[in-house]
């Protein structure tokens, strides 16, 4: 069991199953696309970071990748159901295929947010791509962990927890 601030998290997800997820995502993403220098990977800062790294070094070299930041979570265990753009991308993704690479989805909400945002900058199509999800699917989707809140692999409680190789869940 592991203490973060105030909580205990115990083994959920071991590092070879997640490595086994990225491998299929990447998979699934390189025979869906067949112009890599018309993509742009867009990654949901912070915590897509490890997971989308391990995803782009899997695909060809010709991709093009960027962040933005989006919350609706802040310091909490729960959405606060509104979803604030921190940072944007400046790369110019008109006529683009656009892939928004983020670590978990929960209600969908961000994930909406993020593809009305690039449609609007009129991109070719925007897709979706989680490592974990809960209730919502993104269009290249991971693990499904139900309810739990976890962290690891880049997922967070209030900062903390993001340089864990493997993912934990909160004891109840």
């Amino acid at each position: 069991m592991i203490k973060v601030h105030d909580k205990y998290f115990e083994d959920y997800i071991l590092e070879e199953e997640i490595k086994k997820t990225v491998t299929r995502i990447a998979s699934e993403i390189k025979s869906d696309y067949t112009d890599f220098s018309e993509l742009i990977i867009i990654g949901v800062l912070n915590g897509s970071i490890p997971f989308m790294n391990d995803i782009i070094f899997k695909l060809p070299e010709s991709i093009t990748i960027d962040y933005v930041k989006a919350s609706s979570y802040g310091n909490s265990l729960e959405s606060s159901g509104k979803v604030e753009l921190l940072l944007d991308t400046k790369l110019d993704i008109d006529g683009k295929d656009v892939l928004i690479i983020d670590d978990i989805i929960d209600s969908g909400l961000t994930q909406r947010f993020l593809k009305d945002h690039f449609s609007e900058k009129n991109a070719r199509s925007v897709k979706s791509c989680c490592l974990f999800y809960k209730k919502v699917k993104a269009d290249y989707s991971g693990i499904m962990i139900g309810n739990d809140f976890i962290i690891g692999y880049g997922l967070d409680y209030a900062q903390k927890g993001r340089n864990i190789n493997r993912i934990l869940k909160l004891v109840k």
